[in-house]
């Protein structure tokens, strides 16, 4: 049977590569799309979600439109390969009628997504305000996988800063949560050579998926110095995919909401929590096999 999972998006190159891996892996089943703001204003992941959907062959993907504004403050653009425009036609298909958040709350609370994994893989303000609304939505789900945070860094996570206060809701709730953070990512860097690799697949979604990350590779290793691209989201949907494939910890993680330059950081092993099992409220990814990572990629896209 395969796994359902729903990504809540806020479409660039690296959620394009990992809705394609979510549609087109046979592990998998692809529920919906959930557009968010973050890495550009809503109307550009939006658009960014239906491009890619239909270049990629899942425009059968119902996509539900999502908030325009974190809960509090203003929007906090991305940069770089984030804010790009997908180079893929006009979208085909337009989206849903229904809210984002009101979706969340219908297919959870109605039973049906009683085995449904939810991927927010950007900012997590779609979820927050369901749970506002809905706050028995944290029996009904299951479990979430994020990409978002850090355990071993000083600074904040763009998709955690993107809406502190949204993941302060969804990391108290009480949800299961495994995190896939910047310590996991940031080593599964996807070289020149890999991409080539998925390119010669030649299946539509494979040549969708080495389009993005061409413009990924491009700009991490031009302006970044770094020998490859990092597909951040997409290792999430591999750590779904094979779970083995990202080694957890259990760790307490606390959302800072004040501080001037920490806030939005995830904080782990404070005084009141301690960094053990005892008092975990959050699976941390701390190391990922970043071979067998694209080996997932490739079956993925196959």
């Amino acid at each position: 049977m395969k796994q359902r999972v729903i990504l809540d998006v806020d479409t660039g190159c690296d959620d394009a590569v990992a809705l394609l891996m979510a549609g087109h892996h046979p592990a998998l089943e692809l529920v919906a799309a959930l557009p968010v703001h973050g890495n550009a204003p809503l109307s550009q992941t939006l658009e960014n979600t239906l491009r890619l959907l239909c270049a990629g062959k899942l425009a059968h993907v119902p996509v539900y439109t999502g908030a325009s504004h974190p809960l509090i403050g203003p929007i906090l653009a991305g940069d770089g390969d984030q804010v790009i425009k997908l180079p893929f036609p006009e979208p085909t298909v337009c989206p849903q009628e229904k809210h984002a958040v009101n979706f969340l709350i219908d297919y959870y609370m109605s039973g049906e997504g009683g085995d449904t994994i939810y991927m927010p893989i950007g900012p997590l303000t779609n979820l927050a305000l369901a749970l506002r609304i809905e706050p028995r939505l944290k029996e009904r789900i299951p479990a979430i996988v994020t990409m978002g945070g850090a355990y071993a860094t000083s600074f904040a996570e763009f998709n955690i800063k993107a809406d502190v206060e949204a993941a302060f809701i969804v990391y108290t709730a009480g949800i299961p949560i495994k995190m896939v953070g910047l310590e996991v990512t940031d080593v599964a860097q996807v070289m020149q050579k890999d991409v080539d690799s998925i390119r010669a697949i030649q299946t539509p979604w494979a040549i969708a998926a080495a389009d993005v990350m061409d413009i990924v590779v491009d700009i991490h290793s031009r302006h970044f110095g770094k020998e490859g691209g990092i597909i951040f989201d997409a290792c999430a949907v591999a750590a779904v995919i094979e779970p083995s494939v990202v080694e957890t910890a259990p760790m307490h993680i606390d959302i800072e909401l004040t501080g001037t330059h920490t806030r939005g950081c995830t904080v782990t092993g404070s005084r009141f929590h301690g960094s053990g099992a005892k008092n975990a409220n959050v699976e941390v990814g701390i190391r990922i096999d970043r071979e067998r990572f694209i080996q997932i990629m490739h079956e993925s896209l196959k």
